[in-house]
């Protein structure tokens, strides 16, 4: 029985469940948001803060160079032109090639006249004879000035220099340099000229009119011809007395500044710097501390999409911020670092974030998972005591079999305490009770009543059962010897006319046999007892059998015999041919009798995906009042029929009702004097006889000894018949009755083949192959070929089983030679895909 309370505190245990459970999703959701959002404002604080640090080297740098002018331009308005070119001659040594390079000691270490140490040095001058005596008096004073520069920040910057374009002229501090700066004391060609490099350019007047300082784009050192050192040049331009005369510069290699801002990040985050066109300076584990190659830096900027993701954060037009990555799979956090207009990135994954979130906001769902628990035990508790159990009890008081125990009712106390009740259960109870002692009167005055009833109706069908008992007795006893005779008349005829004589009194001897068991089964018709027995049979054959038998009586009286079937209707069909051979030998019966001359025709077509059955003859017809009453039982078209040619009148009521059960309709047309025709359409689903000589044949012409089979099928009948094809080519197939017992031995065990019905319980072929080929899929297996072996054989099913995962598809019944063969094609063609796919 369908309980209502129980269905009342499931309802109620799931409602209290589901609105607790999705509060807990909703307060987790925002709270997994806040703590995203959290992070993500840390990522940006911490970005600020390091991009500031970094900003201040850069600031410091460019006051440096602003110092080292002011002091520039006083050290030069203090030499008068001998002091220049006794320095000059002291510092610059001339060369033999047109240049003045500094002298080695300057490099090893020189303590000066008055008392200054001077080191680290290296100069180099082209077209020193035509140098002007302005050029070298900046010249001469800026080597003391880069040197005592140079040394006080050394700390922060490995190298300081001065150096002037046009022709090539260059003073640095460098005494950290691993060449020792020997390409400028020693190697550098003569004809060296920066005059075109971009940290030439960019401190020009015209390019630099504001006087501030400016950075390089990323390129190698001018004394690395490989390339394999790459730097930025941050420079500044220096004017004495307003004129320009040089600039005073530093170069920032990929190398300890860099590898400190880059290694020194946040757990799982990745630190990058690049220019505000999105080239790439630094980056994590960007190679050999000096090393970072052209070809490395642009493989990296294109991985990152640098360009795109530097011009998103110049359009948002901030110092400092968040954005998303190109491919949206990362959060940027940046900042601007203004002096060499670079940017500091922190890229960080944002599953990362979400898992971390997640993480730290599960407490909620878990909080909430038990919260949700604790509140529908106690709403079920509350609602079970105070509305369940006494409807229970009174629904027990009603029928003692809802109370749970046959033939006892609920203790009358219980009840008693809930009519003393005053809300709306206390009124339902005491309104129960009132009208159950109604009913209890009514039923008393009724029993008797029922039982004289019930006592008439048991005699009367007694009776009629007694009268079919005897009938059948009386008819069954001689009929049996005729059919017993006839069996073993046919089996000793010589000729062939006679044995088709002999096998026409046994097929009348069987068909009298089963007329007389439907007249019996006809009470059952009318309950909905009868049951149908479907079967593969042949169409033409059960049609020429029934005419056959009918062609004797008919010629007997002058009538013209034939019958036809169309060839849309020809072949193997699934029905009960029991019962379409009753149907149509009563049509056929009826149409013989009530024809005095003429034919009698039978024509089977097919309509629509439906078999029609057509009866037709010349005989004395019927109007339409005989029509509206003829399919009624024991009735025909009046008395004088019945006088005339006999009957029970239940031919064509049977008639009807097996058609019907069929699943099918019958109707007549008739034309007293003329004829009629009575047609009816059955929907009967195509299929194909199996074949014991075809199985044999395909045994020889396949080996399939040793293969794994695995049957899916829930009939017994189809089962057997699979499994007598099968064995007859020695293979034995392994047989479950379902499609999720199936999938559970493919999970476990490997086959050749699967042999799959489509309709099974529990689980049926489609989901079961579709289940299949995903754990194939997720597990990287092999797959499995599916044959799909089912009644259904419309094209719409076809695709169904191809779009599941299916292989092949046959169609009910099966014929044996198709079930091999395509078994046979089936492991072939696995053998070759798997082959192609061990192959490549």
């Amino acid at each position: 029985m369908n309980s209502l309370s129980r269905r009342f505190l499931i309802s109620v245990g799931l409602m209290s469940l589901v609105v607790t459970i999705l509060g807990s999703i909703g307060a987790f959701v925002v709270f997994q948001q806040e703590l995203t959002n959290r992070q993500i404002s840390y990522l940006s604080d911490y970005v600020r803060e390091r991009s500031s640090n970094i900003d201040k080297r850069f600031t410091n740098l460019s006051n440096l160079h602003k110092a080292a002018g002011v002091e520039l331009e006083r050290r030069m308005n203090h030499l008068s032109d001998a002091d220049v070119e006794r320095l000059t001659d002291d510092y610059f040594p001339a060369k033999g090639d047109g240049t003045r390079r500094s002298r080695d000691d300057l490099f090893d270490g020189h303590l000066t006249a008055s008392g200054r140490w001077v080191y680290g040095i290296g100069g180099f001058l082209s077209q020193a004879d035509t140098a002007s005596i302005a050029d070298r008096r900046a010249l001469t004073a800026a080597l003391s000035v880069v040197s005592d520069f140079g040394q006080a920040a050394r700390s922060e910057y490995d190298n300081f220099y001065f150096f002037q374009a046009k022709p090539t002229r260059l003073v640095m501090f460098g005494p950290d340099r691993p060449d020792r700066l020997m390409f400028y004391r020693h190697e550098a060609p003569a004809s060296l000229d920066v005059s075109k490099e971009e940290m030439a350019q960019i401190t020009l007047p015209r390019n630099d009119p504001a006087r501030v300082t400016r950075c390089t784009n990323l390129q190698r050192l001018i004394q690395d011809n490989k390339g394999e050192r790459l730097a930025t040049g941050c420079l500044t331009p220096a004017y004495v007395n307003g004129r320009y005369v040089g600039s005073f510069g530093s170069s920032i290699e990929l190398t300890g500044f860099f590898l400190n801002a880059i290694r020194n990040t946040l757990p799982g985050a990745s630190n990058l710097v690049v220019t505000g066109k999105g080239e790439l300076i630094a980056y994590p584990g960007f190679g050999t501390p000096g090393r970072a190659s052209e070809d490395t830096v642009a493989d990296y900027e294109r991985k990152l999409s640098l360009k795109i993701l530097v011009k998103a954060i110049r359009k948002d037009g901030q110092m400092h911020g968040v954005i998303d990555s190109p491919d949206g799979r990362q959060v940027v956090a940046y900042g601007r670092l203004a002096g060499p207009d670079w940017y500091l990135l922190l890229t960080y994954p944002k599953s990362a974030i979400a898992l971390s979130a997640a993480k730290s906001a599960s407490w909620v769902l878990t909080l909430g998972a038990i919260a949700s628990l604790i509140q529908t035990l106690l709403v079920v508790a509350l609602a079970r005591r105070t509305i369940v159990w006494p409807l229970r009890q009174l629904a027990g008081d009603c029928e003692p079999e809802i109370y749970g125990v046959r033939d006892r009712r609920p203790d009358r106390s219980d009840v008693s305490k809930i009519e003393r009740r005053t809300d709306e259960i206390g009124v339902l109870a005491n309104a129960l009770r009132g009208e159950r002692e109604k009913v209890e009167e009514v039923l008393a005055n009724l029993e008797d009543r029922v039982r004289d009833r019930t006592a008439e109706l048991e005699r009367a069908n007694a009776e009629k059962s007694r009268f079919l008992a005897n009938m059948s007795h009386e008819l069954r006893t001689p009929l049996n010897g005729v059919i017993a005779i006839s069996e073993t008349l046919a089996a000793q005829q010589k000729t062939q006319k006679s044995r088709e004589l002999a096998e026409l009194i046994v097929s009348s001897g069987r068909l009298l046999e089963q007329v007389l068991t439907d007249i019996l089964d006809f009470s059952k018709i009318e309950a909905g007892e009868i049951q149908l027995s479907y079967e593969t049979f042949d169409m033409q054959a059960i049609v020429r059998r029934i005419a056959e038998l009918h062609r004797a009586s008919a010629e007997s009286k002058g009538l013209e015999m034939s019958w036809t079937v169309a060839d849309a209707a020809r072949g193997a069909f699934v029905g009960d041919q029991v019962r379409l051979t009753q149907v149509l030998s009563n049509l056929l019966s009826n149409a013989v009798k009530f024809t005095p001359a003429g034919a009698v025709r039978l024509a089977v077509t097919q309509e629509g995906g439906q078999v029609c059955f057509a009866v037709t003859d010349t005989g004395i017809g019927f109007d339409d009042a005989v029509k509206a009453r003829l399919f009624g039982r024991f009735q025909q078209a009046d008395g004088s029929i019945t006088r005339r040619f006999g009957g029970t009148g239940l031919g064509l009521a049977i008639s009807r009702s097996l058609v019907e059960l069929m699943g099918g309709a019958i109707s007549v047309e008739s034309t007293p004097g003329v004829g009629s025709a009575f047609t009816f359409l059955l929907p009967l689903e195509t299929a194909q006889a199996v074949d014991a000589t075809a199985a044999i044949e395909a045994e020889q012409g396949f080996d399939l000894s040793g293969c794994r089979i695995l049957l899916a099928e829930d009939h017994p009948t189809n089962q057997k018949v699979v499994q007598l094809i099968l064995q007859s080519v020695n293979v034995e197939p392994e047989i479950v009755e379902n499609g999720q017992l199936a999938l559970d031995r493919l999970k476990a065990e490997r086959f050749d083949v699967v042999l799959m019905d489509m309709e099974m319980p529990e689980l049926d072929g489609l989901s079961a192959t579709r289940l299949l080929r995903e754990f194939e899929t997720v597990n990287a297996l092999p797959r499995t070929p599916v044959i799909m072996l089912t009644a259904n054989a419309m094209d719409e099913h076809v695709r169904a089983g191809r779009e599941a995962g299916a292989d092949q598809h046959l169609s009910k019944p099966i014929r044996a030679q198709a079930l091999i063969e395509t078994i046979v094609h089936a492991i072939l063609a696995a053998e070759q895909a798997q082959g192609d796919r061990e192959v490549a």
